[in-house]
């Protein structure tokens, strides 16, 4: 037994004594950085939830798996020393200096914290035995991970997803299970009572692990550790990734499927009748009731257009940080339905563009982002238009005024119909929300008028009242946009490039004079270089010198496959002259850069010089 012992030791001492130098520089940091975390201890508890592990990790790899993979550990068996034996040996050298090492931090952390914390037995014993009983997991745990060889990475990877899941899908959080809690945060906090439950568990797991490592090892005379430790086959490794992609996907679908409650407002406006819609209160409450009122009034006639089984509550929340045409749907992570937000008491407030969006949102949850596709997405924003202006003389007209001057600032580039149609996401980048939305609505009016009733009735269902289920089944038997206007009896993509590129036309030439009063300002952007290697980016809109009408900058740096921009991702800046962006930029950075400007005679945010480049 004691030429075991120095084998072991003279084959790994430069191993352990780098781990031991790792330890202290660890430990030295973090004692350093504990005036920062309200007590000395906790150093301490950072220790032991990232060295342990890490140590335990290390120790397993060198005490076993280089062993068997090498075959040393066949001549080991060979000599007069039971298999018992050695594997004993082996697993208490490496509990013994991982213990070891945490008592030699634990004992650090007491001495710099004498004197700034109070330290009695009773706390010191408490500290002592959450901590051994953590390490003694995370060693053993990797001690019988080592044993399964070739099997060691998917084993590791396998736990890790099905923490996740656990964690994600659980009532317990992964920080509430035993061997995880008693190296919580709490741990150098708590001083009135031991954890026993939590510390019993741990030590049950532990000792499950010991016996499942020696029951391993000692099965089949040795022979299964020393079959597992040969390196995996192609088959073995085709197998490995299909099972484990396999497992990854049906923990996707079941979080994906897990139930999540209705969003409820509690203080809030709701619709008197039609499908329940609540409005927070921001303001008067005649106005939020008026509202609650239209909104539900607008649900009322998508349902029956689109034939819907049924509507869930709509939610309309004030945020007074937005301007009056600005809109934006707020993220559920716990709760389900949809919720929009906007400046309702500002007196810019445009109540039917709203509308229209909030109808926009609701069917983009519906068809689970489906309506959303880009080849479709000018059918929903345009649906949503034409739902709310069907009533509305004066929205139709307004809406009329701004498709025309959209077509106009296309018409300069090459392909703007065409663009409409199959690239509609970049068109919306480039026009804005409210040129975009009314560039839509006359596209799909006018396909309404066209086709009839009857087919534009049977394409919008087709195409936005449709639920596909929430799993992979919605885009393998996606029928796919251009199969659906063939259903409808709708014409082709194509024929609709045409149609519209006419119509582009007519109605550029029927409010020529309109339009020509809108004054539309160049701006330019530049990047010049900096003192070192970063730019600035510098912008100018009008004239080179003088102040402007007010407008506003809204940048954007890309990432590397970034495709539709969130307008809330956009940062942006107020100005009314020429100016410099409040960010520095490195050489080959992506940026998105636009000027909007509010007009008076479209009644919204004009998007000016809207584009990608690169920094250079």
């Amino acid at each position: 037994m004691h030429a075991l012992l120095y084998k072991e030791l003279r084959e790994h001492r430069w191993v352990l004594l780098a781990m031991v130098l790792l330890l202290g520089l660890a430990q030295a940091v973090t004692l350093w950085g504990a005036g920062m975390m309200g007590s000395p201890m906790v150093a301490y508890q950072k220790i032991v939830v990232t060295m342990a592990p890490l140590m335990a990790l290390v120790l397993a790899n060198r005490l076993v798996v280089r062993e068997y993979m090498g075959r040393t550990q066949l001549f080991l068996e060979t000599l007069p020393v039971s298999r018992t034996q050695v594997l004993a040996v082996k697993w208490l050298l490496g509990a013994a200096l991982l213990l070891l090492a945490m008592a030699a931090c634990l004992g650090a952390a007491l001495l710099v914290a004498r004197g700034k914390t109070l330290l009695t037995p009773h706390y010191v014993a408490m500290v002592a035995i959450r901590s051994a009983s953590f390490v003694l997991f995370s060693y053993a745990l990797a001690f019988a991970v080592g044993l399964t060889g070739r099997y060691r990475y998917v084993i590791w990877g396998l736990l890790f997803v099905c923490v996740v899941a656990v964690n994600a899908a659980g009532q317990a959080a992964v920080q509430n299970w035993p061997p995880f809690y008693l190296v919580a945060e709490s741990m150098v906090y708590e001083r009135l009572a031991l954890p026993a439950s939590a510390v019993l568990g741990t030590c049950a797991i532990a000792a499950g692990l010991v016996a499942a490592t020696f029951a391993l090892a000692l099965s089949a005379e040795g022979s299964l550790v020393v079959a597992l430790s040969r390196r995996m086959r192609a088959r073995e490794k085709s197998a490995v990734t299909i099972s484990f992609l396999a497992l990854i996907v049906g923990f996707t679908v079941i979080d994906g499927r897990k139930p999540k409650p209705p969003f409820e407002l509690v203080h809030a406006m709701r619709s008197a009748s039609g499908p329940p819609v609540a409005v927070g209160v921001g303001g008067s409450a005649g106005a939020a009731q008026h509202l609650a009122d239209a909104l539900s009034s607008d649900l009322a006639r998508m349902q029956d257009f689109l034939a819907l089984p049924g509507l869930p509550a709509l939610t309309a929340l004030p945020d007074d940080a937005l301007d009056g045409d600005a809109f934006q749907r707020a993220v559920l992570p716990n709760a389900d339905g949809v919720v929009v937000r906007a400046a309702f008491t500002n007196s810019a407030f445009d109540s039917e563009g709203f509308r229209a969006y909030a109808l926009a949102s609701w069917m983009e949850w519906h068809s689970r982002e489906r309506a959303a596709a880009e080849d479709r997405r000018w059918l929903l924003d345009g649906f949503a238009q034409w739902l709310v202006a069907r009533d509305l003389p004066q929205q139709r007209e307004k809406l009329a005024l701004r498709a025309a001057f959209a077509a106009r600032l296309l018409q300069a580039r090459p392909g703007s119909a065409g663009r409409a149609v199959h690239a509609w996401l970049s068109v919306r980048e480039e026009l804005g929300p409210c040129l975009a939305d009314a560039l839509a609505w006359r596209m799909v009016s006018s396909l309404a008028q066209q086709t009839g009733e009857p087919r534009f009735r049977a394409l919008a269902q087709s195409v936005l009242a449709e639920r596909p289920p929430g799993d992979a089944r919605a885009s393998l038997f996606d029928p796919g946009f251009a199969r659906l206007l063939a259903g409808a009896g709708a014409p082709d993509q194509a024929m609709l490039t045409q149609q519209f590129e006419r119509l582009f036309g007519a109605e550029q030439a029927r409010m020529a004079g309109t339009l020509d009063r809108i004054a539309m300002p160049k701006a330019q952007f530049t990047a010049q270089r900096m003192a070192g290697k970063a730019f600035e980016v510098h912008y100018r809109v009008g004239p080179s010198a003088g102040d402007v009408p007010p407008f506003s900058i809204l940048y954007h740096v890309l990432g590397p496959w970034e495709g539709e921009i969130r307008p809330e991702a956009l940062a942006r800046v107020d100005s009314t002259r020429a100016g410099v962006l409040p960010a520095s930029f490195a050489r080959g950075t992506r940026l998105f850069t636009a000027v909007e400007r509010r007009d008076a005679l479209l009644g919204c945010s004009v998007r000016l010089a809207a584009q990608r480049w690169e920094v250079k």
